[in-house]
């Protein structure tokens, strides 16, 4: 499918992004979202309070939850990964960050989660639609780009808190973050449909 080209571009200051259209910015993801932030519908929950629990395996790769495990909050309020409803999260270790597991979280229990402690958490400003941030964590870009900021030892690398904080964000305005997201919701679901 082709589609027009912007008729005005800008070069966007950085090497692998190019020319943007002119009225988009490009800006460092901390200025555009919280990185591994709390989850505030966590506090409103009480100690008996269940909440969906993900580990690893639990995490699509290029998408997707599977909900199926719960837990009592009082049972892994400590030693796990927090986080909630609308939020985007991405896995920080190898292999799995390399192979695009991330998710857009939506139908938590009680809209909350606790999960593994090899995810990054991605919480959306104002000037950031969660389903546009959802394709930029499982596009290819972000994972070379990530892969190459990876620290530790052979099969144990990880991605850095500060890589989500310094990757240079292309930020269309919030309308047109909208409609490149449900495009692209529209063409994967369609080739999703014609693997079936």
């Amino acid at each position: 499918m082709k589609l027009p080209a912007y008729p005005r571009t800008k070069p966007s200051g950085v090497e692998w992004l190019g020319d943007v259209p002119e009225h988009w910015d490009v800006k460092r993801g901390r200025f555009a979202m919280r990185v591994n932030p709390p989850a505030p519908r966590l506090r409103a929950l009480k100690p008996e309070d269940e909440v969906s629990f993900v580990p690893m395996e639990a995490v699509g790769v290029q998408g997707g939850l599977s909900l199926e495990q719960t837990r009592a909050l009082a049972d892994v309020s400590r030693g796990y990964t927090e986080f909630q409803d609308g939020d985007v999260v991405v896995a920080k270790i190898t292999p799995c960050f390399e192979n695009g597991k991330a998710a857009l979280a939506r139908g938590l229990l009680n809209g909350a989660a606790y999960g593994t402690t090899e995810l990054h958490v991605l919480r959306v400003g104002p000037t950031l639609d969660r389903s546009f941030l959802f394709y930029v964590a499982i596009s290819d870009t972000f994972r070379k780009l990530g892969e190459s900021e990876m620290y530790g030892a052979g099969g144990q690398k990880r991605v850095p808190p500060e890589f989500n904080k310094d990757f240079r964000t292309p930020l269309p305005p919030l309308r047109e973050q909208q409609a490149i997201a449900a495009f692209l919701d529209r063409e994967t679901g369609r080739v999703d449909r014609l693997v079936a």
